[in-house]
């Protein structure tokens, strides 16, 4: 696990800032290659997971010269593919899945990416040829940004903010962008909050040579709506070796692995399937909480006891929100869930006792877990109500429905709901998922136009016309890279610790995706994962709600972050950052008098706000011009 970059303009001032804006990512290790002929430059700092010595030390370049490999990531299945690779000739010099990875693309290029079970991204350089292929992972556990140069070059890395080393970029604000943040509250790829820096999506890879324009090409995506229907009992039989075998494979360093247990159903299977076999006890970690809405060690102690773990509870820090500038530099632009500061002071306070932690991210979109799978499902039926019913029933219904300030948004999403039945599949998700709605982002923006919904764009893409297939293809595609993987990635490399997602192994995801929407769903949320869990761990564990793992952010409104709304989100200030200031103010007035809950609404403003004051030399005024 580390951090990659580079740049066809290897100045070694350039290199050193690359590198530098990186060094959290990799504090094992720092190297970096050049070409002078081409100008070809490449760096990468080292978090050493596996093969610890020098042999594993990149970029790595081949026995013949001609190619070099910058790697960030963990290849899971590397010593099937090393003895697959040795069984027809080659031979190797270390033991890493670097070297691995470097000969496989050697032989094959990008046809050899679906024979990797892992997560990655890469950079590699053909010396003879003058190409460049960057290549990211399935479901994009791993980032990986890049941008144009002036003349045709090309520069990328892991992060965002590594990127403004190399003068010439255009860092120029994206106004759609921005919209797209205040639907989202992060940037879907591939756009970032910069004009001229792009995320690789997902599942795809990117080939630049001199001269010619980049090209970029899918080679996986998820794909729901199989329709196999086995009996429930014959689906857990099929799905629990392939989760077995995706926790197992994810066990494999040479460093200490833990596993964060929150108490909910994802994490208990993965602590469950770690401690199968275990030599040793299973090292967990709980973040505990004042507030007893949101804190979980009960819950999870209960979990730690039955697998046997040696359960470490963590204390949330009292001044979270200090975080804010780290957090939006890790980001390199605006990112506005603050579930995010929560997993970097996990993060923090694990490392001091494992260098690789196991995680159960993934579950809700790979096993339909969301409350709002539920709403899009009973939608579908509303839908089949003359028009005149949906008018008016449903929409004075929304209206009715209060808005709690607790930090939560579940009254929100189903005053969403109510109020958008009459609207097709895709527009009723969005408005279920998206926070500014795309009417209020051009009243806030300034805008001579209503914004497109990005995730309404992304929904329509789906072949399945069963509704639970499309939102949960939707939300593998937007949701989870964007947001979930995001933090997690940011936040934990933050602190040099490396995040593992079993229940995201495509193995997982594939089998989930063959089986019919009606298993998946059959007795309401995550049917099949709590089915899976019952061989695993008692019923009472299993039954229980869950929280979620969210901050108590509208308590924090109401108390330590009160004095920053105040003085931050002024008229003054909203006009200095483009936006309307009296949109803003009905929000903020709404939230002060508890009609309605804006805690995250908010809580972007003020993100935004920071981002721009450390943003340099962006000018203010550029963020809200109209289109």
């Amino acid at each position: 696990m580390c951090g990659i970059a580079g740049t066809t303009a290897a100045q070694p001032a350039i290199l050193a800032g690359l590198l530098a804006r990186l060094a959290h990512r990799g504090p094992d290790g720092q190297g970096r290659w050049t070409e002078p002929d081409s100008g070809m430059g490449l760096v990468h700092a080292r978090l050493a997971v596996i093969d610890l010595s020098q042999a594993g030390a990149q970029p790595m370049v081949s026995p013949c010269g001609r190619w070099v490999l910058a790697y960030n990531g963990e290849i899971y299945n590397h010593a099937q593919l090393r003895a697959e690779l040795e069984a027809v000739g080659e031979h190797f010099t270390s033991a890493s899945d670097t070297e691995v990875l470097l000969r496989l693309l050697m032989r094959d290029g990008v046809e050899c990416l679906p024979r990797l079970v892992g997560m990655f991204a890469f950079a590699l350089w053909d010396r003879q040829t003058r190409q460049l292929l960057l290549a990211r992972d399935r479901v994009g556990i791993k980032p990986l940004v890049w941008a144009a140069l002036p003349g045709g070059g090309l520069a990328f890395a892991s992060e965002i903010h590594a990127l403004r080393a190399v003068p010439g970029i255009d860092l120029s604000l994206d106004r759609e962008a921005l919209s797209e943040y205040l639907a989202c509250l992060y940037v879907p790829a591939p756009r970032t909050i910069h004009a001229g820096i792009r995320k690789l999506p997902p599942g795809s890879w990117l080939s630049w040579s001199p001269g010619k324009a980049a090209t970029i090409g899918v080679w996986w995506r998820p794909i729901y709506g199989g329709g196999r229907r086995p009996g429930q009992d014959e689906a857990v039989e099929e799905l629990l070796p392939v989760l077995r075998r995706a926790v197992k494979d994810c066990l494999v360093s040479d460093v200490q692995v833990g596993c964060f247990l929150s108490g909910g159903i994802d994490s208990s299977v993965v602590a469950a399937l770690m401690a199968e076999g275990a030599a040793d006890p299973v090292r967990t970690f709980t973040m505990t909480f004042d507030e007893v809405h949101y804190d979980e060690r009960e819950a999870a102690a209960q979990v730690a006891a039955h697998v046997g773990s040696r359960h470490v509870e963590l204390p949330a820090s009292s001044g979270l929100a200090d975080g804010l500038d780290t957090m939006i530099e890790r980001f390199g632009e605006p990112f506005g869930n603050p579930t995010a500061l929560l997993i970097g002071d996990l993060s923090r306070l694990a490392r001091q006792h494992v260098t690789v932690a196991l995680v159960g991210d993934g579950g809700d979109e790979v096993f339909a877990g969301y409350p709002r799978y539920q709403g899009g499902l009973l939608a579908e039926r509303v839908r089949l109500l003359p028009g005149v019913l949906r008018r008016n029933l449903l929409a004075p219904l929304a209206r009715m429905i209060p808005e709690r300030s607790d930090g939560r948004h579940a009254w929100r999403r189903a005053r969403e709901f109510l109020a958008s039945t009459g609207l097709d599949g895709a527009e009723t998700y969005a408005a279920w998922v998206e926070y500014f709605s795309p009417a209020e982002r051009r009243e806030l923006l300034r805008l001579a136009r209503t914004p497109a919904s990005p995730i309404a764009a992304r929904y329509g893409e789906v072949v399945s016309e069963n509704a639970l297939d499309a939102m949960q293809e939707t939300d593998l595609a937007t949701f989870l890279p964007g947001n979930l993987l995001a933090y997690g990635d940011a936040m934990s490399m933050n602190h040099a610790l490396e995040l593992r997602l079993p229940l995201l192994d495509h193995r997982v995801i594939e089998a989930a995706g063959r089986l019919d929407a009606s298993l998946r769903f059959a007795e309401g949320k995550k049917t099949l994962l709590r089915a899976v869990a019952r061989k695993l761990l008692p019923r009472a564990i299993v039954d229980r709600p869950k929280l979620g793992f969210n901050p108590p952010l509208g308590m924090w409104l109401q108390g330590p972050l009160k004095a920053m709304v105040a003085e931050r989100l002024t008229p003054k200030r909203l006009e200095e950052l483009g936006l309307a200031a009296p949109a803003v103010a009905a929000v903020l007035a709404e939230q002060a008098g508890g009609r309605r809950d804006h805690s995250l609404k908010i809580w972007s403003l003020l993100v935004l706000d920071a981002w721009e004051r450390g943003l340099q030399p962006v000018p203010a005024t550029a963020i809200g011009a109209g289109a």
